[in-house]
């Protein structure tokens, strides 16, 4: 740690450094334990019997997603995307648990289906239009990346990706047919 002291009118200001190295500086900035950067994640237990254990992952101060063991949303966070260096430090070190290969935490499964199109206001459709079309981009990329591998992981596998691929094909279908009897 190294001091220096400069006088600026009447003031007198004090700088601090500290080494890369210092936990004191990291202890302020992140919760629990740290995973890369600026990022820190928490476990949690099942809050209730029938729950799953959980995480919650922050950036600094920030919580930024929570994800379930079985790789659900915990506490809301639906349709959150993963940073990929946050994926690959979750991926290595909790091996037991279930993270979504499109690193996007309940898309199709929860988190466009759950409303019924015809509740929709037309801005909505719009919305989800976009969304659907850029979802159906990145499983397009994430199975031709894969390419022949049938089992991505133990918890996925290429039946799965195309399977999402489908979903998000037939609700994007679906909007814009909506949206164009709306027009």
């Amino acid at each position: 740690m190294k001091h220096e002291t400069f006088e600026i009118d009447s003031y007198l200001i004090v700088v601090t450094y500290h080494d890369n190295q210092s936990e004191l500086l990291l202890e302020a900035k992140t919760k629990g334990e740290p995973l890369i950067g600026t990022y820190s994640v928490i476990k949690h237990q099942r809050h209730t019997p029938d729950g799953d254990y959980h995480l919650h992952v922050y950036d600094g101060q920030n919580q930024i997603f929570a994800i379930n063991k079985g790789g659900s949303a915990h506490d809301g966070y639906h349709g959150v995307r993963i940073p990929n260096k946050v994926y690959q430090q979750l991926t290595n070190k909790f091996s037991g648990w279930k993270f979504p290969p499109s690193k996007i935490i309940e898309t199709v499964n929860y988190t466009y289906i759950l409303k019924p199109i015809k509740d929709l206001t037309y801005r909505e459709i719009i919305n989800e239009t976009t969304t659907m079309q850029n979802e159906r981009e990145i499983l397009d990329t994430f199975k031709r990346v894969t390419g022949s591998s049938q089992i991505l992981n133990e918890n996925y596998s290429i039946d799965d990706i195309s399977n999402q691929i489908s979903q998000v094909t037939e609700r994007f279908t679906e909007l814009f047919l909506e949206s164009v009897k709306r027009i």
